[in-house]
């Protein structure tokens, strides 16, 4: 008997120990292990953004954490909380089924923010506290982790989330130029009261963006640039925009809102543009912003066409005057053609903003409550509008390049419309604006044999380089490539495509109105045999 109890003492004793493990949980020797990541500024105008893991391909996060199970043990539904005193209340993160020995796992914590955020005015520092707990852990086993982030107040913009010293290049500096769309209002009450009067006081009730007529557009955005003009108000300045890679004391600006430029009466570059971006937008249209170093200017995008216009040309401390809205918009088209070659050439330093779209990817705009005081600095302003509208936003829009239809008609010989003209021979067709989304093709006329073609270009500019930079992007959109070589007013170029090489020859000249481009061609294989009525269109072209 003794030489079997002592077999079944020791069994009794196993079973004992393995049953303790159990209900205990498991003792644990070494560590979990946790890095946390953190985000050292919150901006309140994107808090949509930071709550949305979907936005932006989840780059802006407050932190993550990264977990280790160093312990010799599997531990069971690993689970990660955090609060924000003040802000938000104990919130769970996620909860990791089952974490072996040895594995990581990384939460991300995306805070959602009540929308009152967007009324914080002053910055603060706040805490971040983080739980990590699983099943069966004692109280001294809870790890617990805190830091300390900045919110900043509702109007900064930061140009880059990355710190100044690890800015490799201008890729870094705009970082964030997404986040700019958080800062486009079109559904601020204000900003919509602000709109409503344009259309009613400076364009007499017409909305472009109904119609999309790019002669339309055109002429909303003149009566943004006219209701600014009316108004007073003063471009304050040119800091803002960082110039060069060293200049890290612009990597954030205050940003007066939409609402606060309209009603201050003032704005810096990247405020007007982000004004004239709510009006728009508000308007139905696509609106742009256009940022190149030490500047940014507004437009908008139409039927595959960018638009432009320079919103400082209001004038302001010492600048010299005021530009005419023609001025400023003939201004904007050129820094737009000098953008697109820049662009085009991979050049960082020239990017845009394409505020629909980065909505769609999840970059929208704080909520504004509606404000009777604003309200009625707003009527205070429209009051001093004069009640005569200046037209000279009409002649833009009608020398826009802009249409809706393709009209045609056949000629008996004639010259084509004011500007550039030439001979048009008997017989011939002439196609009125042949391809809508092409608003700067003017006319094209074709010969009956289809196989000579005149092209009309008509582009808001002063400058013939930039005239067939513009004409270039332009057919871009539609697959085809330009080559030339200008001497003079005279150009030689190729334009190839999917159907072929089109050979040409043509000439600009500057009007009134902006440099009109006449080119007459025809694909290389046939060039030879139309070289006389090539010759003889191209002589005709005064």
């Amino acid at each position: 008997m003794k030489k079997l109890a002592i077999p079944l003492l020791l069994l009794l004793v196993g079973v004992a120990l393995t049953a303790f493990s159990f209900i205990s949980g498991g003792s644990t020797s070494g560590e979990l292990d946790v890095e946390i990541v953190k985000t050292s500024t919150i901006m309140p105008a994107a808090h949509n953004v930071y709550a949305n893991p979907d936005a932006l391909n989840g780059k802006y996060f407050l932190f993550k954490t990264k977990i280790t199970n160093n312990t010799n043990i599997a531990l069971e539904d690993v689970t990660v909380r955090y609060r924000i005193p003040g802000y938000i209340d104990w919130t769970e993160l996620d909860v990791i089924g089952e974490m072996y020995q040895g594995q990581t796992a990384s939460v991300l914590c995306y805070p959602k923010f009540k929308e009152d955020i967007a009324e914080k005015t002053a910055e603060s520092t706040e805490k971040a506290e983080i739980e990590i707990s699983w099943d069966g852990a004692e109280e001294d086993d809870i790890v617990e982790e805190d830091f300390s982030f900045r919110i900043s107040n509702r109007n900064e913009y930061m140009f880059t989330n990355i710190p100044s010293e690890e800015i490799a290049g201008w890729g870094d500096v705009y970082n964030n130029d997404a986040l700019l769309a958080c800062f486009v209002t079109p559904n601020d009450p204000i900003v919509k009261y602000y709109t409503q009067n344009i259309q009613e006081k400076i364009l007499k009730g017409e909305a472009a963006g109904v119609t999309k007529d790019p002669k339309e557009a055109v002429r909303f955005l003149a009566g943004i640039y006219q209701a600014t003009m009316q108004s007073g108000m003063v471009y304050s300045g040119t800091k803002g925009i960082p110039e060069s890679l060293q200049d890290v004391s612009q990597l954030s600006q205050h940003n007066r809102l939409p609402r606060e430029v309209i009603t201050g009466n003032t704005g810096l570059c990247l405020e007007l543009s982000l004004l004239y971006a709510s009006v728009l937008s508000n308007a139905g249209l696509d609106p742009i912003i256009f940022l190149v170093p030490g500047h940014a200017y507004p437009g908008f995008k139409l039927n595959g066409q960018f638009y432009a216009l320079e919103a400082t040309g209001i004038g302001g401390e010492g600048l010299g005057g005021s530009m005419s809205v023609e001025q400023a918009f003939e201004k904007g088209m050129k820094q737009l053609g000098e953008f697109m070659q820049y662009a085009q050439q991979g050049d960082p330093r020239y990017t845009l903003v394409d505020i629909h779209a980065v909505n769609l990817d999840g970059a929208t705009p704080m909520n504004l409550k509606d404000d009777d005081f604003l309200r009625k600095k707003v009527d205070d302003i429209v009051a001093n509008w004069s009640s005569k509208l200046n037209m000279s936003n009409n002649a833009i829009a009608q020398n826009s390049g802009g249409g809706n239809a393709s009209n045609n008609s056949t000629n008996s010989g004639g010259s084509a419309s004011s500007g550039l003209s030439f001979s048009i021979p008997r017989g011939w067709q002439t196609y009125q604006y042949p391809y809508p989304d092409l608003p700067i093709l003017t006319a094209q006329v074709v010969s009956p044999s289809q196989e000579v073609v005149v092209s009309v270009f008509d582009v808001q500019t002063s400058s013939a380089q930039v005239a067939l930079q513009t004409v270039a992007t332009g057919l871009s959109y539609y697959g085809s490539e330009l080559q030339y070589q200008i001497n003079g007013n005279q150009i030689v170029g190729q334009t190839y495509s999917q159907n072929g090489t089109l050979n040409w020859v043509g000439k600009t000249v500057r009007g009134p109105n902006g440099m009109r481009f006449v080119a007459v061609g025809s694909y290389d294989y046939l060039y030879n045999q139309n070289s006389s009525v090539i010759n003889q269109i191209f002589k005709s072209i005064r």
